[in-house]
């Protein structure tokens, strides 16, 4: 993704480094691309860090401008999606934002000052192997905290860090496609692929594979990185209940260990890391340079987009979310996947039988819905479309909602396929939005992804799929589930720590009751949980499947080099107080107190 003019002028290089020697050797060995990192707004104030700093009129304009775009967001090392990366939670006059409730955002007061909040002290720009080594090489010497960034879209606080070296690996985005492809060491061909660097984003992705003949699995965003956190948190999309989640089709990493190695990573060699890489999270195991994904034959898609009108009640909004839930289990066995929604349902399907027929059997598996909105002044599209690629033109980018510049923070659940095929199952989920309803949400905001692997293998070899081993290291509620619930909501963006205590409260509490809705057999997306939960380490991975990781990242990361708030290797009632987590520890510390809640062991 190429960044504009006015953007790119924003990527200068800052105040000066450390003077002493050894930050000088590190950027001479980086080739000068170690800089100082700044926050996104600094050019807007007249303070830094209670220093004084120069307002620049035209750099303050593009940000104010641009404040909610990923192409901002996503293209400036000191900037990211979500604002919880950027403000010190724990500590609110320790941040450096605008007013994101109007727009352009609004001009800071005369005496506001811009603080370094969690934006990282300095960040390497990577653009190879070597530069990854030259960072894990000077972090061990010289006890500096890495963290490794993107294109900023996580919820979870993980891809900044206060006073650390950040390794921005966006702009790694070269592409490559095969007709067929051995991973190393390997004896068996897997046929077509991509090999995507770190940093690709989606939509530069799906336009790619398309001039292959190929569809990409990836992300609904066309900023998100589709060899990043995205896959390594597991890759879940809407075409993933057919064709199953980004872990299920990469077949080879390359990567930097925290050893400063580069090394290949597939079922034949480092089979431990692959496992461990196919959704044990990122900033863990190694930084990844590209992935190789198993792409799929491109070829005409069914395509279902029924709405309501934006302003139904709660009353109808309830009315029509129970008729999602009666016919999503069907939807699911016939391979639709897409979102659901309190006026909407967007599917896709790229099953045969559905596209076979002119969408004749699509249209029909939408019938009710279809009544349903049209009786309240609604709308339906249910057809068949060329390909992947032209329903995202056409369809999903001019309602791209993905907006950044907002302290957006959530929970989610898998939940399980079982509570769909009873009306008992029907009535408990039914049961916990009246219940959410009659403190203050409001259902016709609902909405969720149903993107988890369901068709995918299944409907082959149903007996054996309820025991296979799929070789990721994603929670297996993934394989088991149909939707995955989420609850979304945001502080404001000057937000008083009281404000903030009292929202990740709220979440909290949601979260327990999402848990209870899904069962103790569920599991939750971590890349869209609530950072705060308790029993993560379970809920994240599985209990099994984290002991693994644990010893995966004992043997690679002895020294814990690479860590991040609630990966693998955090633990809980040692890191949870120490300054490295400050601006997330004392705020999870004053939730649990107001909830009774202890720290996982």
């Amino acid at each position: 993704m190429k960044v504009s003019a006015p953007l790119a002028s924003l990527l200068v290089e800052a105040s000066a480094l450390y003077s002493s020697q050894p930050w000088q050797s590190l950027n001479t060995t980086v080739g000068g691309r170690l800089r100082a990192s700044t926050p996104i707004a600094l050019p807007c104030f007249t303070s830094y860090g209670g220093l004084m700093n120069v307002v620049d009129d035209s750099r303050c304009t593009t940000v104010r401008e641009n404040w909610k775009t990923g192409a901002l967001r996503t293209n400036f090392p000191g900037s990211f999606m979500n604002l919880q990366s950027e403000a010190c939670l724990s500590d609110p006059s320790d941040q450096c934002l605008v007013d994101n409730t109007i727009t352009p955002a609004g001009i800071p007061t005369a005496n506001a000052t811009c603080n370094q909040g969690s934006v990282p002290s300095y960040y390497i720009e990577i653009t190879k192997g070597s530069d990854v080594t030259a960072a894990l090489k000077f972090a061990k010497e010289h006890q500096v905290t890495l963290s490794v960034k993107n294109a900023g879209h996580d919820y979870m606080t993980r891809n900044s860090g206060k006073g650390t070296l950040s390794l921005w690996t966006h702009n790694l985005q070269d592409m490559e496609y095969r007709d067929s492809f051995v991973p190393q060491g390997c004896k068996d061909d897997v046929g077509r692929v991509m090999i995507v660097g770190a940093g690709t984003p989606s939509g530069d992705a799906h336009i790619f594979a398309d001039k292959h003949d190929s569809v990409i699995l990836g992300p609904y965003s066309p900023t998100v990185a589709v060899s990043g956190g995205w896959l390594l948190g597991g890759g879940h999309g809407v075409l993933g209940p057919v064709y199953g989640m980004g872990a299920d089709r990469v077949v080879e990493f390359h990567i930097v260990t925290p050893d400063g190695k580069e090394r290949t990573v597939n079922a034949c060699q480092n089979s431990d890391l692959f496992f461990a890489l196919r959704g044990g999270g990122g900033s863990s195991f190694g930084v990844v340079l590209n992935a190789t994904h198993s792409v799929i034959p491109r070829e005409p898609i069914a395509f279902a987009d029924v709405h309501l009108p934006s302003n139904i009640s709660s009353e109808t909004a309830l009315e029509w979310i129970k008729l999602l839930v009666d016919e999503s289990l069907e939807w699911g066995h016939q391979g639709w996947g897409g979102h659901v929604a309190g006026t909407y349902v967007t599917h896709f399907n790229p099953v045969s039988d559905y596209i076979s027929d002119n969408g004749t059997k699509a249209r029909a598996s939408f019938q009710r819905v279809t009544d349903f909105a049209l009786a309240h002044g609604g709308t339906s599209n249910v057809a068949v479309y060329p390909n992947w690629l032209y329903i995202w033109n056409t369809f999903l980018l001019p309602l791209d909602t993905m907006q950044g510049g907002n302290m957006g923070m959530g929970s989610s659940r898998l939940i399980p396929d079982e509570l769909f095929a009873t009306e008992e199952g029907k009535e408990k989920i039914m049961s916990y939005f009246r219940s959410i309803a009659q403190i203050g949400f409001n259902p016709v905001n609902f909405y969720t992804p149903v993107t988890t692997p369901f068709t995918y293998q299944r409907l082959q070899n149903p007996k054996a799929f309820a025991t296979r081993e799929f070789g990721t290291s994603l929670t297996p509620a993934w394989y088991r589930s149909l939707w995955h619930l989420q609850t979304i909501g945001s502080m404001a963006w000057n937000s008083s720590y009281e404000d903030r205590v009292q929202y990740v409260t709220n979440l909290t509490n949601s979260t327990v009751q999402l848990e209870a809705l899904a069962g103790p057999n569920a599991g939750t997306h971590f890349n869209e949980a609530n950072p705060f939960m308790t029993g993560w380490q379970e809920s994240y991975y599985g209990r099994e499947n984290y002991d693994k990781l644990l010893k995966i990242k004992a043997k690679y990361d002895p020294e814990n080099i690479l860590t991040c708030w609630k990966c693998i290797g955090f633990q809980d009632k040692k890191d949870i107080a120490s300054p490295r987590y400050h601006c997330q520890g004392k705020l999870q510390q004053d939730v649990y107190a107001n909830l009774g809640l202890q720290p996982s062991s």
